[in-house]
């Protein structure tokens, strides 16, 4: 999909404010930009936009490439998902089911 879309744009804007809410790392409020998580909005973009199911382990898969694990390693493998990541990750299959493709 064309990322200059606008509906791409909104589903873009859409994950920005999911990752956001959330804030994982909780950074938002100490004072972190709006765009703090753009890297792992895109891959959530680009993940949502194949069309595969948005799961706990696939956030864990994605925020671990990031961030590593809770030691901040990144030895390519994910750690189980936290509760935190099972809750994105339903309100980003949220975001997916609601997400109309053209």
């Amino acid at each position: 999909m064309d990322p200059v879309t606008p509906e791409y744009a909104r589903l873009r804007s859409a994950i920005t404010q999911c990752l956001n809410a959330h804030d994982l790392l909780g950074v938002m409020d100490h004072g972190a930009p709006e765009t703090k998580y753009d890297p792992e909005m895109e891959d959530f973009a680009a993940l949502i936009t194949a069309g595969g199911a948005i799961t706990p382990e696939v956030v864990a898969t994605v925020w671990h490439k990031w961030f590593g694990d809770s030691f901040g390693e990144t030895t390519g493998e994910s750690e189980p998902p936290t509760a935190g990541m099972a809750a994105l990750a339903a309100d980003l299959q949220a975001i997916q089911n609601g997400f109309v493709q053209y």
